[in-house]
């Protein structure tokens, strides 16, 4: 679904962020790219759709080497929801945000308008269609953005701190939402500081600015303290524990 070969790239003047990175990510599965702050992780999910060039290597989405896609074709197979709601919200309307992408991809305006209600329903918008997106709290504005990403029903997901800010009851909706994507086959890429989030939904983990990035199973990656620590995350609450009851005489 997404295969990363040998990337390599750097800001001008500025050391390599990454130097020959490789990753694949097939249907159903759910990579999660962690590290500190600077590691380069947004800068990862800008080179997965487009918005930045790699300066070496190739990307292929869906099969397709993104280099000789535009943008908008990139964005038809590569959803993104970025990490603040404001940097992709512009229309009147909740109804309006979402409905744009499809109308601009040519979908039939019937099938359009079912697709606007279905993501609404999911992203739990049905009453606020009608509402400026501005004009919602911080999770409904979040989730406007995703449905505006899920109408387009693309092949690959990058969520970019996707469950920041939420509370109980919108993080359990936003969980819902992507173990769907993943049962529908999408290859999804998250950026996440939050590392019980990432133990409960992602399958593997790549950790920047620990070396040599290299991907591994999510409970592989926990059970390598040192390179935890190298990433600069902390353990999983739920992993502390079960470490302390061990511990215990």
């Amino acid at each position: 679904m997404l295969v990363v070969e040998e990337i390599s790239f750097a800001y001008p003047g500025s050391p390599p962020l990454f130097d020959h990175l490789s990753l694949k990510a097939g249907a159903g599965e759910i990579i999660a790219v962690v590290g500190r702050n600077g590691a380069g992780k947004s800068t990862f999910l800008r080179l997965l759709n487009g918005l930045l060039r790699p300066d070496r290597g190739a990307i292929f989405a869906a099969g397709t080497p993104t280099a000789k896609l535009k943008i908008n074709e990139i964005a038809a197979l590569v959803g993104t929801l970025f990490q603040t709601p404001e940097q992709q919200l512009f229309a009147g309307t909740a109804q309006e945000e979402v409905r744009f992408g499809p109308l601009q991809f040519g979908l039939d305006k019937d099938v359009a308008e079912r697709r606007v209600e279905a993501a609404l329903r999911r992203c739990g918008l049905e009453g606020s269609g009608s509402v400026h997106p501005l004009d919602l709290g911080y999770a409904e504005r979040r989730f406007v953005a995703l449905a505006s990403v899920l109408v387009n029903q693309p092949r690959i997901l990058l969520l970019d701190e996707p469950q920041r800010g939420l509370d109980r009851i919108w993080l359990g909706r936003l969980e819902t939402i992507i173990r769907e994507e993943r049962e529908a086959g999408r290859a999804i890429i998250l950026v996440c500081h939050d590392m019980d989030f990432v133990l409960r939904n992602a399958s593997a983990v790549l950790a920047l600015g620990a070396g040599h990035p290299r991907l591994m199973e999510t409970g592989a990656f926990f059970r390598d303290r040192d390179l935890v620590a190298q990433a600069s995350v902390t353990m999983p609450a739920r992993l502390q524990l079960e470490a302390l009851l061990a511990d215990r005489p």
